[in-house]
C-alpha cells in the first residue's frame, strides 16, 4: 500500500515489498524528484509564452495555463521548495498533477521517466540531509545503487499549499 499522503514528514510510511511507479523529474543541477505516477494525469512540454502572468501572487506561480478547456495554475514546482527559478531558454516540462479533486500545473526542467522503487528502500527526511525550507514538501527520499538522492514530493502538501 502506498503511504498515506496526509501522513507528517516525521510518521514513516508502512514499509513492504511492493514496487510503486513514480514519475521521475529534475529539479535542476541533476537533483532528481519523484511523484506518485498515479497523481500525475498528464505530462506535456510548454512554452513560456503559453502561460498567461498573473500579478501579485507568490513569484513560484508562474500564471495560467489553458489545459484541456480549462484553467490550470503553473507553478515553478522547484522554486517553490528552495530550488533556482526555472529558466525559459526554449521549454519545459509540466505535470499535471491531480490530488484530491484539485488539479495544478507543475512545471520543471525535465521529466525523465517512469521509474519503479520498492519502499524496502525508502527513508524518511531529516534537516541532516534536507533544509527546513524543503522538508515539509517531502515525504522522504530513495537512495538509489549510486548513492544518489531522489526525493519523494509529497502531492497533498503541494497541493494544498495554494
Amino acid at each position: 500500500m502506498f503511504p498515506p499522503e496526509n501522513s507528517l514528514v516525521q510518521n514513516e510510511p508502512e514499509k513492504n515489498t511492493q514496487v510503486h511507479k513514480f514519475v521521475q523529474f529534475e529539479l535542476g543541477q541533476g537533483d532528481l524528484a519523484l511523484l506518485p505516477a498515479e497523481k500525475v494525469i498528464e505530462i506535456r512540454v510548454v512554452k513560456a509564452d503559453e502561460i498567461l502572468p498573473v500579478p501579485e501572487l507568490p513569484s513560484c506561480v508562474l500564471g495560467i495555463y489553458q489545459w484541456r478547456g480549462e484553467i490550470l495554475w503553473l507553478v515553478d514546482l522547484g522554486y517553490l521548495i528552495g530550488f533556482s527559478p526555472l529558466s525559459w531558454q526554449g521549454t519545459n516540462s509540466m505535470m499535471v498533477l491531480n490530488v484530491e479533486q484539485k488539479t495544478l500545473g507543475l512545471a520543471v526542467p525535465a521529466v525523465t521517466g517512469i521509474e519503479s522503487y520498492d519502499f524496502e528502500q525508502f527513508h524518511l527526511a531529516s534537516t541532516d540531509l534536507f533544509s527546513q525550507e524543503l522538508l515539509p514538501f517531502l515525504q522522504g527520499f530513495f537512495m538509489t545503487q549510486e548513492q544518489k538522492v531522489i526525493r519523494l514530493i509529497n502531492t497533498e502538501v503541494i497541493v494544498n499549499f495554494f
